[in-house]
């Protein structure tokens, strides 16, 4: 599901102390319903800023894609209540609006409140609602990238509205099952499903999952890592099935990757995916691509990186072109 910078500068910030805590360790266990008062000390306050963009030789344009821009996130615990409110403050450009894939009207500023939801620390994990929240899929479905920003994993589960969610670990066992909309507009929205069971251990991790929607819309995946040393191995399976009555396609594919510390600063990385279309009344489209990647830390609060992703064969008739992502970000 798709990783952007946003994400990623998220991801980095949730990885800290930001993130909420789902063993229960600052839990009152004597009186799980206790509730204090609101204080300024029961909120943590973090973000990051960064510049981004890409560039395709299809479209020779610079372009955006909302990978520049403010992310401002707040944390909430009272006793075993939690929350978490994200929200951004984007640019969008792009050098050429006839060719661009992205935008047709010219560049433009937005702002997106990009979660939102409240929820209950069981000690198993958290149990929550939110009214616009990744789903519990998107946890896992890319645990075998260990790239920048062109990794490839299964159909896109992120930024659902009205997610009912929960979602945990307890020793090495990883867990997680959501209920999920795909608009805002309940009755436009597809409804689905999704979760996950894993192993999480020291050196390596596993998880297998699965997302149904009404819409006939099945995904069943694998995805895992091991770390060696100074590299880090992964890899991404996946099953996508549409089954409706005017259309029945399937969508098979894996994405394999490697990462290697050079040093503590600088990490390079590599990836390869390969997935076949198979369409009822067409032929197969087998289509793959290459990519590589370096990240480096230029300080504690502060890193950048860059991946650059070959097509290799995108099927007859379609050309095979080359995708450059770059980007730094200030955390804080």
């Amino acid at each position: 599901m798709k990783k952007t910078l946003l994400a990623l500068a998220i991801a980095s910030i949730s990885a800290s102390a930001f993130a909420v805590d789902t063993s229960s360790q600052n839990s009152r266990n004597e009186d799980m319903f206790a509730f204090d008062p609101m204080h300024k000390d029961q909120f943590s306050v973090s973000g990051s800023v960064g510049v981004g963009g890409y560039y395709d030789t299809g479209s020779k344009a610079f372009y955006d894609d909302w990978a520049t821009g403010l992310t401002l996130a707040v944390n909430y615990r009272n006793n075993r209540i939690v929350g978490y409110f994200e929200t951004d403050l984007m640019l969008n450009y792009t050098t050429d609006n006839a060719t661009s894939p992205i935008l047709k009207d010219g560049s433009e500023f937005a702002t997106d409140v990009d979660k939102a939801w409240l929820g209950f620390d069981t000690g198993f994990g958290i149990a929550s609602f939110g009214w616009e929240n990744d789903t519990a899929l998107d946890a896992v479905d890319g645990a075998g990238d260990n790239t920048y920003e062109f990794g490839a994993s299964a159909g896109d589960a992120s930024d659902a509205f009205n997610v009912v969610k929960f979602q945990g670990a307890t020793n090495g066992f990883a867990y997680g099952v959501s209920y999920f909309e795909t608009d805002d507009t309940h009755v436009d929205a597809e409804k689905g499903v999704n979760g996950y069971v894993g192993i999480e251990q020291e050196i390596f991790n596993v998880y297998a999952g699965y997302e149904t929607r009404d819409s006939d819309y099945d995904v069943y995946t694998v995805t895992g890592n091991v770390k060696l040393g100074a590299v880090k191995l992964g890899a991404n399976f996946w099953i996508e099935e549409t089954d409706t009555k005017v259309l029945d396609k399937t969508n098979t594919g894996y994405y394999v990757s490697a990462g290697y510390a050079v040093s503590e600063d600088l990490t390079l990385a590599a990836g390869y995916a390969a997935n076949t279309f198979d369409e009822k009344g067409k032929a197969d489209l087998d289509q793959s691509f290459m990519n590589v990647a370096a990240m480096y830390t230029l300080a504690k609060n502060m890193d950048m990186g860059i991946d650059i992703k070959q097509e290799l064969d995108m099927g007859e008739g379609n050309e095979e072109e080359t995708h450059v992502f770059a980007a730094a970000y200030y955390y804080f």
